[in-house]
C-alpha cells in the first residue's frame, strides 16, 4: 500500500499546486450536495401550501322545506364552511360554465358544482327516499400529476363537511321535537303504567284459578282410570266363568248321549232307567240354571260398572272442560286488552290459545270414546238377556222331559220309548244351543276389555294434556306477575331516569355530537416534523451516488508513472481511489451537515453524518470500480443502477406500492440500506437497525473489489477497443494512456514461439473464414437492433403486460448490443493476432518477458531476476523525463485479457 499512498500524495500535490484544480475539486465536493438541498427545500412541506391551489366552487342550490327542520339551504351552509376552511384555495364562481372554462384553461385545478335541488335531495332521505344528493366534481388531471390527489382530498373534505353539517341540523331538530313531546309522553306513561298494572293483576288471578281447576280435572281423570281398571278385572273373572260353563255343558251333553244309548239298549230295564233318567235330568237342569244365573249376574255387574264409568267421563267432558275453557277465554280476553307495548303479550296469548286447542281436542276425543263405550254396554245387555232366555228354555225342556218320563213309565212298551227319545232329542238341541251361546260370551267379553283399554289410553293422554296445560297456565301466571312487577317499577327504574336526562339535553350539543360523533386521536410512532425531513435520506443518498459519478467523470481513472515509476495494477487502482474517496468523504460531510443546517429533523446528527460518510465510501468505491473495469460501459451501468434505485429503494413511496419487479430488486440495491440507516438517525433508533443496515451496505464492497481489481485485467482488451473506436470519432473523450499495447495470453505467445509456422497457417485459415462472416454478422446485428425493438414496441401497445414487455425490450437491446460488441472485438483480435504471428522471435521473447512480469510480479521477484540477467538495476529502468513517461505505457493500462 506504500506505493498506493505515494500515488495519492502525488495527486494531492498536483491539485494543490494548481488553483484551477483546487476550484474544480471544491466544486466537485459541493455541487452534488446542491442536488439534495434544492430537492429537500422544494419538498419541505408541500401539503402545507395547498391553500394556494385554486379550486372553483359553484353554489346553485335554491334551498327547500325539509319536514320539521323548516326551510334550509344546504348550499349556503357549504359556502360558510368552505370560507372557514383553508385546506385549499376555494374560489366561489357564480356560473357553472365559467368554472368549467377555468378548469379547462388551467386557472382552476378542479371545480365543484352544487345543483339547484341539492337541499331537497338531502331532505328526501328523511321521507324514506334513498336516492343520494349529488355534487358535480371536475378535475383537470393534465396540469400536474399530484394535483388530482390534492383535489380528491378536497372532495373528501367537502363531502365530510356536508355530512357533518346536515346530520348536525337533523340531530338538533329531532332533539327539539322530542323535547316538545317529553311532557305529554311522561303523563301518558304514568296513566298507562297504572292501567297496565291493574289489568295484569286481574289476569294473574284468573290464571291462578284456572290452574286450580286443571288440578281438579287431573284428579277426576285419575279416578276414572281406576274405575276402568276395576271393570277390566271383573271382565277377566266373567271370562273365566264362561269358560267353566262351556266345559260343564260339554260334559252334560256327553252324559245325555250316554243316557240315550242306554235307553235304546236297555229296553227291558227301562222303567228303572227312566226313574234314574228323571233324576239325572233334574240334576242337570239345576246345575245349568245355577251356572247361567252366575253368568247373568256377573255380566249385569260388569254392565253396571261400565255404565258408571261412562257417566263419570261424560260429566267430566260436559262440566270440567266447559269450566276450563270459560276460564281460559276470560284470561285471553284480559291479555288481549293489554297494550301492545307490554313485553311477552304475544307469548301469553299463544300459550292460552294452545291450551284452548288442547282442551277442544281432548273433549272431542273423549266424546267419541264415550259413544263407543255406550255401544259396548248395549251389546253386553243384549247378551245378558239372551243368556236369561236360554235358562228358561232349558227349564221348560227339563220339566217336559221329566213329565214325559213319569207319564210314559206306565206305558213303556207302546209309547214310552219313542216319547223318551223325542224328549232327549229336544234336550240335546237345547244343550247344543246353550254351548254355542256360552262360546260366544268370551269374544264379547274380549271386545269389552279392548274398549276399556282404549278408554284408559284416552284418559292417560287427557291427563298428560291437562298436565301440560297446567304448566303453561302456571308459566303464563308467573310471566303476568313479572310484568305487573316490571310495570310497577318502570317509573322508578334507572333507564327511565336516564331517558328523562337525555330528553333534557341541549339541542345544540346533540346536533354537534351527531354531526361529528367520533374524535380520532392520532399517536404517531417515530414522528417526522415535515415532508422535507422524510425525503432527505433519499435525496442525500442520490446526491452521494451522483457525487461518485461526477468523480469518475472529472478525474482520470488510469494512473501514470510520473514520479512513481513502475507499480502494480492494484497499487494504481487503490492509489487513485484514495483521492476519490477523500473527495467523496468531503461530499458526504458537506451534504449531511448542509441537510442539518437546512433544518431537517435529526435526532442524532452524529449518526446521520456518519451514515452519509459510510454511504459515500461504498458508493464511490462501487462506481469507481465498475468504471475502471468497464470504462464507458461501467459508467453506463452506474447510470442504470441509479435509475433502478430511484423507484426500487423505497425512497419516496412504500416498496409495497411498486410493481413486483422492483419489490424483488429492493433488497439487492445499496440505496435500500443507506436510506434506512439515515431514517434511523432522523426519526429515532429501533434496536440494531442502524448498525445492521450499515453493515449490509458495506457488503457491497466485496463485489466492487472483485470487479475493480480481479476482473479489470481480463477486460483490458475490450476497453482498449472502445477507447480506440471512440478516439477515432474525435468527438468523444478517452484517456490517453488507455490506448496502450494489446495484451495476449501467455499460452498464445508460447504457442507462436514454439510453432510459429503451423500456428500462423491455422490462424490465417480461421481468420479468413471469420472475415467472410464479419460483414454478414454486422448487418444482421444492426438489422436486429432496429427491428426487434420496433416489434416489441408495437407489441407493447397491444399486449396487456406493459412492464414485462418493457423489460423484454431493454433486454433485447442489451443482448443485441453485446452481440455487436463481441463481433467487433473478435474482428479486432483477429487483426492483432495476425500482427502477433508476423513478429520476429526477438519481439516475441520481449513480449513474453513483459507479460510474465505483469502476470506474476505480485508472486515472484521476476523483475529483479530480469534486471540482474540484463546487468542493470531497477533504478536504471525508471523514466527520466516526463516525455519518456508519457511515451511509456503504464502497466495498469496495458493489462487485459483475451476474450
Amino acid at each position: 500500500m506504500r506505493t498506493a499512498f505515494q500515488i495519492f500524495k502525488r495527486d494531492l500535490k498536483r491539485i494543490l499546486a494548481n488553483p484551477v484544480a483546487i476550484v474544480i475539486a471544491i466544486g466537485v465536493a459541493i455541487i452534488p450536495s446542491l442536488y439534495a438541498w434544492f430537492n429537500i427545500l422544494a419538498n419541505w412541506d408541500p401539503y402545507e401550501n395547498t391553500s394556494t391551489v385554486p379550486i372553483a366552487v359553484v353554489i346553485e342550490d335554491r334551498g327547500a322545506d325539509v319536514g320539521d327542520m323548516g326551510t334550509i339551504n344546504a348550499g349556503d351552509m357549504i359556502e360558510e364552511q368552505l370560507k372557514e376552511n383553508t385546506q385549499l384555495g376555494w374560489t366561489f364562481v357564480d356560473d357553472e360554465q365559467a368554472a368549467l372554462d377555468g378548469v379547462n384553461a388551467g386557472r382552476y385545478y378542479a371545480a365543484f358544482v352544487v345543483p339547484e335541488d341539492f337541499t331537497s335531495s338531502l331532505g328526501d332521505v328523511l321521507s324514506g327516499d334513498t336516492n343520494q344528493a349529488h355534487i358535480a366534481y371536475y378535475v383537470n388531471e393534465k396540469l400536474n400529476a399530484i394535483s388530482p390527489k390534492v383535489t380528491d382530498t378536497g372532495s373528501t373534505t367537502l363531502e365530510t363537511q356536508i355530512a357533518n353539517e346536515f346530520v348536525g341540523v337533523v340531530g338538533k331538530t329531532i332533539t327539539e321535537k322530542l323535547q316538545g313531546l317529553s311532557t305529554s309522553l311522561m303523563a301518558e306513561s304514568d296513566a298507562a303504567t297504572a292501567t297496565l298494572s291493574s289489568d295484569l293483576s286481574q289476569v294473574q288471578v284468573m290464571l291462578t284459578n284456572l290452574s286450580g281447576d286443571l288440578s281438579g280435572a287431573q284428579q277426576t281423570i285419575a279416578d276414572a282410570r281406576q274405575t276402568v281398571a276395576d271393570a277390566r278385572t271383573t271382565l277377566s273373572q266373567v271370562s273365566s266363568s264362561a269358560t267353566s260353563l262351556s266345559d260343564a255343558l260339554s260334559q252334560s251333553m256327553d252324559t245325555l248321549g250316554a243316557t240315550r244309548t242306554k235307553a235304546q239298549t236297555l229296553g227291558a230295564q227301562l222303567s228303572g232307567a227312566l226313574g234314574t233318567g228323571v233324576s239325572t235330568i233334574s240334576g242337570i237342569s239345576a246345575e245349568a240354571n245355577h251356572s247361567i244365573g252366575e253368568i247373568c249376574g256377573d255380566i249385569g255387574w260388569a254392565q253396571g260398572q261400565l255404565d258408571g264409568a261412562i257417566s263419570q267421563v261424560g260429566a267430566l267432558n260436559d262440566n270440567t272442560f266447559a269450566s276450563m275453557r270459560s276460564s281460559l277465554e276470560q284470561a285471553q280476553a284480559k291479555v288481549s286488552a293489554l297494550p301492545d307495548t307490554v313485553p311477552n303479550k304475544q307469548q301469553m296469548l299463544a300459550s292460552i290459545q294452545q291450551a284452548l286447542t288442547a282442551i277442544d281436542e281432548l273433549r272431542s276425543a273423549t266424546s267419541g270414546k264415550i259413544e263407543q263405550l255406550k255401544g259396548v254396554s248395549g251389546s253386553i245387555k243384549e247378551t245378558n238377556d239372551a243368556v236369561s232366555g236360554l235358562s228358561n228354555s232349558v227349564n221348560d225342556a227339563v220339566q217336559s222331559s221329566a213329565q214325559g218320563l213319569s207319564s210314559l213309565q206306565g206305558s213303556l212298551a207302546s209309547t214310552t220309548l219313542p216319547a223318551l227319545s223325542n224328549s232327549l232329542d229336544s234336550f240335546a238341541d237345547a244343550g247344543g244351543r246353550l254351548v254355542g251361546l256360552s262360546s260366544a260370551v268370551a269374544p264379547m267379553l274380549s271386545q269389552v276389555d279392548g274398549a276399556l283399554a282404549q278408554l284408559d289410553g284416552v284418559l292417560s293422554q287427557s291427563a298428560d294434556a291437562l298436565s301440560q296445560t297446567a304448566d303453561a297456565v302456571s308459566g303464563a301466571a308467573d310471566k303476568v306477575g313479572g310484568l305487573a312487577t316490571d310495570a310497577a317499577a318502570i317509573q322508578s327504574a334507572e333507564t327511565f331516569s336516564i331517558l328523562q336526562d337525555v330528553l333534557g339535553l341541549d339541542a345544540e350539543q346533540v346536533g354537534d355530537f351527531m354531526g361529528s360523533p367520533v374524535d380520532m386521536v392520532s399517536s404517531p410512532i417515530y414522528p417526522v416534523a415535515n415532508y422535507g425531513s422524510g425525503v432527505a435520506p433519499f435525496y442525500t443518498n442520490l446526491a452521494l451516488w451522483v457525487g461518485g459519478f461526477v468523480l469518475v467523470a472529472i478525474y482520470k481513472l488510469e494512473v501514470d508513472e510520473e514520479g512513481i515509476g513502475k507499480f502494480k495494477p492494484w497499487q494504481g487502482f487503490f492509489g487513485r481511489w484514495l483521492l476519490m474517496n477523500l473527495i467523496g468523504q468531503l461530499q458526504a460531510i458537506i451534504c449531511c451537515v448542509g441537510d442539518i443546517a437546512l433544518g431537517i429533523q435529526c435526532l442524532n446528527p452524529v449518526a446521520f453524518v456518519f451514515a452519509g460518510m459510510v454511504e459515500s465510501f461504498v458508493y464511490v468505491f462501487f462506481v469507481y470500480a465498475i468504471s475502471v473495469a468497464f470504462k464507458h460501459i461501467g459508467k453506463a451501468i452506474a447510470v442504470l443502477l441509479v435509475i433502478l434505485q430511484i423507484p426500487g429503494a423505497s425512497g419516496t413511496y412504500p416498496i409495497e406500492m411498486m410493481p413486483d419487479f422492483f419489490k424483488n430488486l429492493h433488497p439487492w440495491l445499496p440505496f435500500t440500506y443507506g436510506i434506512n440507516a439515515m431514517r434511523e438517525a432522523i426519526a429515532g433508533f429501533y434496536g440494531s437497525y442502524y448498525a445492521t443496515n450499515l453493515l449490509v451496505l458495506l457488503l457491497f464492497l466485496i463485489p466492487s473489489l472483485l470487479i475493480g481489481v480481479t476482473a479489470r485485467r481480463h477486460l483490458l482488451n475490450i476497453n482498449t477497443l472502445f477507447d480506440r473506436r471512440l478516439a477515432d470519432t474525435d468527438l468523444m473523450i478517452t484517456e490517453r494512456d488507455a490506448a496502450g499495447h494489446t495484451r495476449f495470453r501467455l499460452a498464445t505467445i508460447v504457442k507462436v514461439i514454439m510453432n510459429s509456422g503451423e500456428y500462423k497457417a491455422t490462424f490465417l485459415e480461421r481468420a479468413a473464414k471469420f472475415e467472410l462472416m464479419y460483414p454478414v454478422l454486422v448487418k444482421r446485428g444492426f438489422a436486429a437492433l432496429i427491428w426487434v425493438p420496433l416489434v416489441l414496441l408495437a407489441l407493447m401497445f397491444v399486449l396487456p403486460h406493459k412492464f414485462a414487455m418493457l423489460m423484454l425490450w431493454i433486454l433485447s437491446l442489451v443482448v443485441i448490443c453485446t452481440f455487436l460488441i463481441v463481433v467487433e472485438y473478435l474482428h479486432t483480435r483477429v487483426s492483432e493476432k495476425t500482427t502477433l504471428a508476423d513478429m520476429a522471435p526477438e519481439q516475441l521473447y520481449a513480449l513474453l518477458d513483459d507479460e510474465l512480469r505483469e502476470e506474476f510480479m505480485a508472486f515472484a521477484p521476476l523483475d529483479k531476476m530480469r534486471l540482474e540477467r540484463r546487468g542493470g538495476n531497477a533504478a536504471d529502468q525508471q523514466p527520466k523525463t516526463t516525455e519518456d513517461s508519457e511515451a511509456k505505457t503504464e502497466t495498469d493500462s496495458t493489462k487485459g485479457g483475451e476474450a
